[in-house]
């Protein structure tokens, strides 16, 4: 072939891709549940995307720790109501707040639903065991993300300490507070990974949708143990604990367990959840317990906790868009509820609808109304707030780009939040809105993950800290409102 034909096949060859560059939808041609994307020409001579400007949002936070304001809760409230500063543990950011807060959200006429909380955490004093908010979410949460920046603002303010529920077999190896040593028998079994799964045959997967099951080798096989050994990483007031209490469940023959290798205890079993609590005058850093027992029972998680104050629960479930709590065992749900004094809800779900392409999210509201239903059942003043799906960015010829029916997925979840009486908070919006991702993930450090979906641990900080802003603004206008 001469150089001249070559010439020409190439020349038509590229005009061809031009012409279908031109025709092609730009925003990619959907077929079932994958989307094919063709070159724009435009992306032949590109410039440099420009993504979402996130510095006003960074700015205002400073990474380095929650005691970043000096500005106290007395400075805006009468002074015949200074009492009731005595109450928190250090002050509350002030300037904060109206430096960068992305509000809440409430049904009409009902800005009030975290009042009942509110009243709660001002008598915490008088309480002889913490109260709990329960963080659930799907990936995004996952190795304490989020949940733990949540934790320390609310114990360092209103008391508490400890890292709260955790379970048995940890969910990931990224662990942030504790270490689990425990013996290869021991399995996690999962609500959501029940597929095939003929080792649980019931829906009695307690309060995080998880057990831990100790699988013996033969008969005697009868004595097991659960350590937790600190790592030393992450915020102060989760590594210390002085209260510990095993969730398990049924079990056919008597368990016995001793405590750190001296207090010995026989216990029974109940039908649905039993626990067992062991208290410490001082602080405690790690916790050993041996078990001993013909036919071990299901372990739902172990609470590590103070006397008084707030826990705050990481509660992970991978893969889940938020919709299998109706799935689990409504009342052994209830009863580990009421066990536990839980006064909050946090969920966190979204990006695996977001993942399910589809032209209509009708399917996902009328889910998220299911659980939100299901849980005011459980406690008709039950605080729910509902964080919506975060920024996730694909990649396209002209950068990356917001899933454009990410929107959806979030209007779906605002609405069922505030049909059914909860509040929301907009974190597609809080983080910068369309195509803010990029810009966190392009962040010096970065503050997300180069999948374009999940925070780094500082960006999930500072997701946290954006949460307690916006948290912090109602609690203090409630403090007006309640002393005025």
């Amino acid at each position: 072939m001469t150089p001249g034909k070559i010439f020409l096949y190439g020349l038509c060859f590229l005009i061809i891709i031009f012409l279908i560059s031109l025709v092609f939808p730009t925003d990619g041609w959907k077929i079932k549940n994958h989307i094919f994307y063709f070159p724009d020409h435009t992306s032949w001579y590109p410039d440099k995307p420009a993504y979402k400007d996130i510095q006003k949002i960074i700015a205002s936070i400073d990474t380095s720790d929650f005691d970043f304001i000096t500005d106290t809760v007395a400075s805006i409230i009468p002074d015949s109501v200074q009492m009731l500063a005595d109450t928190l543990r250090g002050p509350m950011p002030i300037d904060s707040v109206y430096t960068y807060t992305y509000p809440f959200e409430y049904p009409e006429g009902q800005d009030t639903l975290l009042y009942p909380f509110f009243r709660t955490i001002n008598i915490l004093n008088k309480k002889d065991k913490p109260v709990r908010i329960l963080h659930y979410g799907d990936s995004q949460i996952e190795g304490d993300r989020i949940t733990s920046a949540i934790r320390n603002y609310m114990q360092k303010k209103f008391g508490g300490r400890g890292c709260g529920l955790i379970p048995v077999v940890p969910v990931t190896d990224a662990a942030r507070t504790f270490q689990q040593d425990i013996p290869e028998k021991w399995v996690r079994l999962s609500l959501l990974d029940r597929k095939g799964d003929s080792l649980v045959q019931h829906r009695k997967f307690g309060i995080a949708g998880a057990l831990s099951r100790y699988m013996p080798a033969d008969s005697t096989d009868t004595i097991t143990h659960i350590g937790l050994k600190p790592i030393y990483f992450g915020y102060k007031n989760a590594r210390y604990f002085t209260h510990v209490k095993l969730f398990y469940g049924t079990s056919a023959n008597m368990l016995s367990v001793i405590v750190n290798k001296t207090d010995t205890q026989q216990l029974n079993t109940q039908p649905l959840i039993s626990s067992f609590e062991w208290k410490s005058g001082k602080r405690q850093t790690s916790f050993h317990i041996s078990m001993h027992s013909r036919s071990f029972p299901d372990i739902y998680g172990i609470a590590l906790d103070g006397d008084k104050g707030i826990a705050v629960d990481n509660i992970p479930l991978r893969g889940s868009t938020g919709s299998d709590f109706t799935r689990m065992n409504k009342e052994q749900f209830h009863q580990m509820f009421q066990m536990m004094d839980v006064e909050m809800v946090i969920l966190q779900f979204g990006a695996n609808a977001v993942m399910n392409i589809t032209d209509n999210y009708d399917y996902y509201y009328k889910s998220m109304t299911r659980q939100l239903k299901m849980m005011k059942s459980l406690k008709p003043e039950l605080a729910i707030v509902i964080i919506g799906v975060g920024d996730m960015s694909q990649n396209t010829a002209k950068g990356y780009k917001s899933y454009p029916h990410l929107n959806k997925v979030r209007d779906a979840q605002r609405k069922a939040a505030l049909d059914n009486g909860c509040i929301f908070w907009d974190l597609y919006e809080a983080m910068g809105g369309e195509d803010s991702m990029p810009s966190w993930v392009l962040a010096d450090p970065p503050l997300a993950q180069k999948d374009f979906v999940h925070f780094t641990y500082t960006g999930a900080r500072i997701v946290g800290e954006l949460f307690c802003r916006a948290w912090t603004k109602d609690y203090l206008a409630y403090m007006k409102d309640v002393h005025h």
